[in-house]
């Protein structure tokens, strides 16, 4: 099956250095290119790639808003992220957005390519090096979400949203350091290593339907 891409990048030396990439892999065809989600809207409705790669997080922008208004107008494609960024919150927003692959810029170009192709397959592909992982929606079963309590589920729909411990002890009407014991047993009963890998794996198991704001 032949993966129908699209790149958004401002940087134009980025967009046809991708373009150069890609040509490796016999089963992706660069379908067009924007600088910008204005200009990229109307191609990405006329053209219908199966993957959008994109950078939501240029510079010490938040662009977040960009997948969802990509999604609104063309739900079929998946959004790809290649972004410099090492925050584990702008990863946690753009998986809470629906992104299906978020990878490093400094990742192996063989890596990038295995990555598409997994996304275009319908898994979930995250690997950056920070969060020094790669996985895909497959990665938990179902029953370690159901160990998860209301008030655990509560706490973690919250962390999707970007909010800080501090946020969620005001808005939860608890201590700080209730949050934080509250995190670490989601995290235990997860069997994960820290706040990212809960959020992916809770919104890949639909036990969070989040919108991104």
């Amino acid at each position: 099956m032949m993966v129908k891409v699209f790149i958004l990048d401002e940087h134009p030396v980025i967009r046809r250095g991708l373009v150069s990439i890609l040509e490796m892999c016999a089963e992706c065809q660069v379908v067009g290119d924007a600088a910008n989600t204005q200009d990229a809207l109307p191609q990405i409705t006329e053209l219908k790639p199966d993957i959008v790669i994109m950078d939501a997080f240029r510079g010490n922008g938040d662009n977040i808003k960009d997948i969802t208004v990509i999604q609104e107008k063309y739900d079929n494609a998946k959004i790809f992220i290649l972004t410099d960024s090492k925050k584990e919150n702008d990863f946690i927003k753009a998986i809470s957005a629906g992104v299906k692959g978020y990878f490093s810029k400094d990742s192996e170009i063989s890596q990038l390519i295995d990555a598409i192709n997994l996304v275009a397959a319908g898994s979930t592909v995250v690997y950056s090096s920070k969060i020094a992982r790669l996985f895909d929606s497959t990665f938990q079963t179902a029953n370690q979400l159901d160990e998860l309590s209301q008030r655990e589920r509560e706490i973690l729909g919250l962390v999707a949203r970007g909010y800080s411990n501090r946020n969620i002890a005001e808005i939860c009407f608890v201590s700080e350091a209730t949050v934080k014991s509250h995190m670490r047993r989601i995290m235990e009963k997860l069997d994960v290593k820290n706040r990212a890998e809960a959020v992916t794996i809770a919104i890949e198991k639909n036990l969070l339907q989040i919108n991104s704001q």
